[in-house]
């Protein structure tokens, strides 16, 4: 029996699924119960650029009709589940915005394949989760929609590009968000707001067409409060799309399975403090130190520390990325020069790349993504995992700065990106990764635990994230300001 709105805020996706087709809970109850809060809390976060109430009742109302007129077996796999969707990805008859002020006033005609793969489950897509402009940001804030604020401290940042979604998430506003990563954009943010986030094997999931001219790297994944949540979102979200080039075929993949503690015990696990990288904040890397001997002291797991050969992340950020957004520049320089304007680190990116040839270009990024998935892939061939902090810090200050300038006492050369350099690689590589809370800051801000697997194996690596959390309380913290009182302000630029 739930007995309040805090129980049921806390209920995993799993187990609202769980209590809905069993008759002891309301899909429409919790719903309700879903956009109270959204419309209590969401002022402080700022979460969404569009809400969706009527929808997400509507989904509710179709999963209680169902149930009664058809039994729990009619039900979809997220029948009830209260969801957002980040606005990258289009929904039909649903505003998306793309984080576009031009595309302020667009409403689809048509679903992704992600959208359209969520509302056939059943799952109740509360609103359009905010992201910066295109996704071109490791921070989440527009001149359209402003800035989201990170639920554990609100002066502090929620990272991008999907810091929409992760801060719903780590604010109780449904169990489940999608995300994309290109290069961290659900991993970055779900560790600075304390969530789980997975990016999942190129291919494992159809994209649609998010994010043109990245098709190469970008992938949707879950964002979730438990790993067992982001399997059951992956469960709906995978699987082949007509006409989607790069998809692996698998479909109908039980991802919740086999999630058992004592297979931790036969992990053979690496581990690298830093990819060869670069500086790690002292208290983020003593935490990540602390997750690792977690997994040989209380887990069992062989652990070894390796040392991982891949080129210099920021240089290929700067050679892969800086010509693709030049050449953007050309085709939309209004927008492109407006971002630019407002955010001086990307027009850095720009200047360096401009005279990067294009064949050069072509041959260092195809030489470059090569030497990365070597590199990694060495280092998961003797291991199942690759353990890695997920950020070179926590969260930090909305202060006018999209990135932080100093770590561990080292100035940064691209603050803008330069705390990507431990989620990019996967990202280019192709290999399953996720993060997973591993403790808190003295400042009480989150700091993720990346996992890597084998190429393909999203299972592998759902399971040693599950036997992780299963031994570990960090996954059970709630951020200070749900218990204050409600916040009707919005946080602005």
């Amino acid at each position: 029996m739930i007995e309040s709105e805090t129980e049921l805020h806390d209920l995993t996706a799993v187990d609202i699924a769980h209590l809905i087709r069993r008759r002891e809970l309301s899909p429409v109850e919790v719903v309700d119960a879903t956009l109270r809060r959204i419309d209590e809390r969401n002022g402080a976060v700022n979460a969404y650029i569009t809400l969706s109430a009527d929808l997400a009742r509507d989904a509710a109302v179709k999963a209680e009709r169902t149930l009664l007129e058809q039994g729990a077996a009619a039900l979809g796999p997220l029948a009830g589940v209260p969801l957002s969707i980040k606005d990258l990805t289009a929904t039909a008859g649903l505003r998306t915005t793309f984080g576009l002020k031009a595309h302020e006033d667009y409403v689809p005609a048509e679903d992704y394949p992600v959208a359209a793969r969520v509302r056939a489950a059943g799952a109740a897509i509360v609103g359009k989760s905010a992201t910066p402009a295109h996704g071109w940001l490791g921070t989440t804030e527009t001149e359209m929609h402003g800035r989201t604020s990170n639920p554990w401290l609100l002066t502090h940042t929620v990272g991008g590009s999907s810091g929409g979604s992760a801060a719903a998430v780590a604010s109780g506003f449904g169990p489940l968000a999608t995300g994309s990563d290109g290069g961290g954009s659900i991993r970055v943010p779900a560790s600075l707001c304390g969530v789980v986030g997975h990016k999942p094997s190129h291919g494992r999931v159809p994209r649609g067409p998010e994010s043109p001219g990245f098709e190469t790297v970008d992938a949707l994944g879950p964002m979730a409060r438990t790993v067992a949540d982001a399997a059951l979102l992956l469960g709906v979200m995978a699987g082949p799309h007509p006409g989607e080039p790069y998809m692996l075929d698998a479909g109908d993949v039980d991802y919740l399975a086999g999630f058992q503690i004592e297979e931790a015990a036969r992990l053979r696990v690496a581990f690298s403090p830093d990819l060869g990288q670069g500086p790690v904040d002292k208290e983020v890397a003593a935490l990540v130190r602390s997750a690792v001997g977690h997994f040989a002291d209380t887990l069992g797991a062989d652990v070894e520390e390796v040392s991982i050969e891949i080129p210099d992340v920021n240089e290929f950020f700067v050679r892969f990325y800086g010509p693709t957004i030049s050449h953007l520049r050309r085709v939309d320089p209004e927008f492109v020069e407006g971002h630019l304007d407002r955010y001086p680190g990307m027009r850095d990116l720009v200047v360096a790349a401009t005279d990067v040839h294009a064949d050069d270009w072509w041959a260092y990024s195809i030489d470059a993504q090569q030497r990365t998935f070597d590199g990694l892939n060495k280092a998961v061939a003797r291991h199942d995992i690759l353990l890695t902090p997920t950020m070179p810090v926590a969260a930090w200050p909305h202060d006018g700065e999209n990135g932080p300038r100093v770590i561990d006492g080292q100035e940064v050369e691209w603050p803008t990106f330069d705390f990507f350099r431990f989620t990019e690689p996967s990202g280019h590589s192709g290999h399953p990764t996720i993060t997973v809370p591993c403790g808190f800051t003295a400042a009480g801000l989150p700091v993720g635990l990346q996992i890597m697997g084998r190429q393909r194996d999203d299972r592998g690596v759902l399971r040693a994230a599950a036997a992780y959390e299963a031994t570990t309380p960090w996954h059970l913290a709630r951020p200070e300001f749900l218990l204050s009182p409600p916040h009707a302000s919005r946080p602005t630029l």
